[in-house]
């Protein structure tokens, strides 16, 4: 987390500091836009975001989501002042902390900006390492190894319990809805896993 070992004062400080904001959301309203300039890091501190592209062909593919309090997003464009090649919404009412860029690229100053330049390089190293992972499932040769290798990265004890339905799932894939329920039948038909509705359990061959 952006904010791990500081105190409340710390944090205080850093907020005064910095000049963040914190904003609220409505449902469907666009917390930035693709092709909008990147002057922010954005923190969740309540509610739900998905991040999507639009293809010029016109299909939403779904880059990623948040729900899980303190997640950061939007902070490689704006440290490298890019324009976004995505667009992030408030799937329900959110509240967003936005911390200037500029802000967080002069931190040296004392001990609460060097914690929070310390946490925002592990959070980097995080996310790329995050982002590999996800490209190694989008270059899978084939439709049953992209989910095979989805099911492994999410699975805790041989489960995936899926908090998004089967059409998001296809988003993040990048493939057909029918595709992806075809194979997920084929699957289970070959004792590769079993599906109890939106619990998948992996099979103890392929694990």
């Amino acid at each position: 987390m952006l904010f791990n070992g500081l105190s409340p004062e710390e944090f205080q400080d850093f907020i005064l500091w910095s000049k963040a904001m914190t904003q609220v959301y409505g449902p469907g309203q666009a917390i930035f836009q693709e092709g909008q300039e990147a002057l922010d890091i954005y923190v969740l501190l309540r509610g739900r975001v998905e991040v999507d592209q639009l293809s010029p062909s016109g299909r939403q593919t779904v880059v990623a989501h948040f729900s899980q309090e303190h997640s950061i997003f939007g902070e490689v464009y704006a440290l490298l002042a890019i324009p976004f090649d995505y667009s992030a919404w408030a799937k329900e009412e959110s509240v967003i902390l936005k911390i200037p860029a500029q802000a967080v690229l002069r931190t040296l100053g004392n001990k609460s900006q060097e914690k929070i330049a310390k946490n925002l390089v592990r959070l980097l190293a995080s996310k790329a390492y995050t982002l590999n992972q996800k490209l190694m499932v989008q270059t899978a040769p084939s439709l049953r190894e992209k989910i095979l290798m989805d099911l492994a990265q999410r699975q805790k004890n041989g489960q995936v319990v899926l908090d998004f339905s089967r059409e998001k799932w296809a988003e993040i894939l990048a493939v057909p809805r029918p595709s992806l329920s075809r194979e997920l039948s084929k699957m289970q038909e070959d004792g590769l896993i079993s599906i109890d509705r939106r619990t998948i359990s992996l099979l103890n061959e392929i694990l």
